[in-house]
This record gives structure tokens, C-alpha cells and sequence, in this order.
């Protein structure tokens, strides 16, 4: 087992990563000084896998399990409330934490109750998709959609510690697994070549699950977000801002397209655009911006937006958390590793980007 710390002000906690490592669920709990009451959040789907693995892995703790509709559509503030009138009945005396099992969804979903109920009270992670282990888990982010965007109600809330079991990714559908890959792309475009080349040259083991690869890309990419948000917590710093590289169309995209496509297939998407966009504004060489469409692609991931979602995707990006003062910020490339933000991009260029990847 590896382990991954991040460092913050607010308090440090671990990030777990190994293969097989979830039978230590019980004792990592009880060293972290949590409850010995734990609620589970996850969906049906993913019970039905690992419910049993968790119930075994928790030992003496006392457990309770949740389960969510299996959508996106889950991460709302009802069904927030709702989830807290289940728990509290099993908030006894000594208290109680709350366990995210599943994706991005449970994760952020998970962590907003956690932070909303009793104004805080304990929650960990333990992702079973690619992108949860090497993403949405790590850095405290947690929200619900509304009608107009994605995560608009949120509150920057850590987890106690996440536990990132590299063997619960055997089950993950292919595409699913390819949504993961596309935010593994993205942390070695923003911050990491040599990581961006070894995606490149190991694409194939890792899209047939070879063991070793997925445990060192969950590894690297998680090591890196914890350096980001060791640095920038709250996002106000302009350093965490960086890992919206691609977000900014992609959750313009995930919403036009009422989420029948993926988070990682929206972010690939709009990776592709913010390449695009780069080479147009002169900041990137249009062949590296090309090169990395190509791989997005070799992996199996979308690059292109569907004409019938062009004008929904360019209204959401109105909603868009990270422009300021009515004005955008793009999270742009100037080369493998090296970022740029820029603001104020007339609505004209951008329109012209998004045209220009219909399919």
C-alpha cells in the first residue's frame, strides 16, 4: 500500500492506494479516530459488487448502507436532505461518519451531506471508478447540479482519509474506464510530460487493466492533485484552477447533453476544444494540439459535439464557476506540462472553436 498525503491547513489526511487494499477499511477507520458508525452511499450496482467485500472489510465497525439512483441526475439537493433524515436515525450518542462507495457521484454527493449535516461531520472515500481514484475523491470539492449547471451548490469539504483499491477497477466497464484515462490525460498536459508520454505508449495495457499500469497512473495522478491542492485548497489561488483544463466547455457539454455523456467524454471533448482554442489564439503548436486529439481518440474517447446540443452548450457555459466579474477564464496550453489561464475570450472565438468540432 502506498500513501499520499495532503498537506492543507485545515487539517492533512491520507490518500490509500494499492491493489487489494480494502480489507484494511477497519483498521484505517479506527486509526483515523472515526465513529464506529459508518453509513455507506452508494448505488445499486456498485452494492451489489463490493457490499459484502465492505461489510467483511469494516470488521467490528457498525454499518449501514444507502443506496442512490445510479445517475448524475442523484447529485441534487433533495435527495441530500433526504439522505440525512436516513441517517439520522443511526447518529447515536458517539456520533457517526459517512462512506462514499462508488464514483464521482456518491463521492461529491457523499461529501456535501457530510459537510451540510451538523454543519460537518466525518466522511471518507473509497472510489471504485478510475476517475474517482485519480480525481473527484481527492481535494474536497463537493456539490449537487441545478437546472442550471453542474456542482453551482457546493462547499470545499476533505475527507478523512480516501482509499483508492486498484482491484475494484477489475469490474469498471470499458467505458467508464476510458472516461478515467481522459482526466489522466489531462494532469499530464497540465503539469506532467513525461507522464503524457507514458499514457501514450501504454494506452493499450491500460485499457486491458494490466495491474502494475493502473496502480502507477493512480498513483501518479493522485499525487499530483495532491500537490495542487496542497497548494490552492479553496481555489483562490489561481493554482487548483488548473485542473479545469478542458472542464470549462466539457461541463458546458456534460449538461447540453443531459448528461447522456460522461464526465471524462465531456472533459475529453472539451480538451480537445481548449487545444483547439490554444493553437488559435497562438499560444500552442497546432501538431502538439493535434497529437493530443489523436491520443484522446486512440484511447476511444469523443472529441467532437453533437450539432443539437451547440446552442444548450454554449448558453451553460453562461453558468460557468470559474469566470469573474462576467467575464470567462479558459484554462488553456502552451505546451505539454504548461498551462496558461486566459480571460475575456470574445464569444464569437469561442462559438467558432465549438462550431468547429460538430460532428
Amino acid at each position: 500500500m502506498k500513501t499520499i498525503k495532503v498537506t492543507l491547513s485545515s487539517g492533512s489526511y491520507n490518500i490509500y492506494v494499492g491493489k487489494g487494499i480494502l480489507k484494511r477499511l477497519g483498521c484505517l477507520v479506527k486509526a483515523a479516530g472515526l465513529p464506529g458508525r459508518g453509513v455507506i452511499i452508494s448505488t445499486p450496482p456498485i452494492l451489489k459488487l463490493f457490499e459484502n467485500k465492505v461489510k467483511k472489510a469494516a470488521q467490528s465497525l457498525l454499518t449501514r448502507f444507502l443506496a442512490i439512483p445510479d445517475t448524475e441526475k442523484s447529485k441534487n439537493a433533495n435527495l441530500a436532505l433526504k439522505i440525512i433524515e436516513k441517517v439520522m436515525p443511526f447518529d447515536k450518542s458517539r456520533g457517526v461518519f459517512l462512506a462514499a462507495l462508488g464514483g464521482g457521484v456518491a463521492g461529491d454527493l457523499t461529501g456535501f451531506v457530510a459537510a451540510i449535516y451538523k454543519r460537518g461531520i466525518p466522511y471518507i472515500q473509497i472510489p471504485t471508478s478510475l476517475l474517482a481514484q485519480i480525481d473527484s475523491s481527492i481535494g474536497g470539492k463537493t456539490a449537487v447540479d441545478t437546472r442550471f449547471g453542474k456542482n453551482l451548490i457546493g462547499a470545499f469539504y476533505q475527507p478523512r482519509f480516501v482509499l483508492a483499491d486498484t482491484d475494484l477497477l477489475a469490474t469498471l466497464p470499458k467505458k467508464e474506464l476510458m472516461a478515467g484515462l481522459s482526466e489522466a490525460v489531462k494532469y499530464g498536459l497540465i503539469k506532467d510530460p513525461g507522464l503524457y508520454r507514458w499514457i501514450a505508449r501504454n494506452a493499450h495495457k491500460l485499457l486491458q487493466r494490466q495491474p502494475r499500469c493502473l496502480e502507477h497512473l493512480v498513483c501518479r495522478c493522485a499525487d499530483i492533485k495532491a500537490r495542487v491542492v496542497s497548494r490552492d485548497e479553496r481555489d483562490t489561488k489561481d493554482i487548483r484552477i488548473v485542473l479545469n483544463f478542458g472542464h470549462t466547455i466539457g461541463h458546458a457539454v456534460e449538461a447540453a447533453s443531459d448528461f447522456t455523456l460522461s464526465h471524462g467524454e465531456s472533459v475529453a471533448i472539451g480538451m480537445a476544444c481548449a487545444c483547439d482554442m490554444s493553437a488559435a489564439l497562438g499560444l500552442l503548436d497546432k501538431d502538439v494540439g493535434d497529437g493530443v486529439i489523436a491520443l484522446l481518440e486512440t484511447i476511444g474517447l469523443p472529441t467532437r459535439i453533437q450539432k443539437k446540443i451547440l446552442g444548450k452548450a454554449l448558453r451553460a457555459l453562461a453558468h460557468d464557476k470559474k469566470f469573474k466579474a462576467g467575464k470567462n477564464r479558459f484554462v488553456l496550453l502552451k505546451r505539454i506540462g504548461e498551462t496558461r489561464i486566459v480571460g475575456n475570450i470574445p464569444a464569437d472565438v469561442i462559438r467558432e472553436i465549438l462550431t468547429g468540432r460538430l460532428s
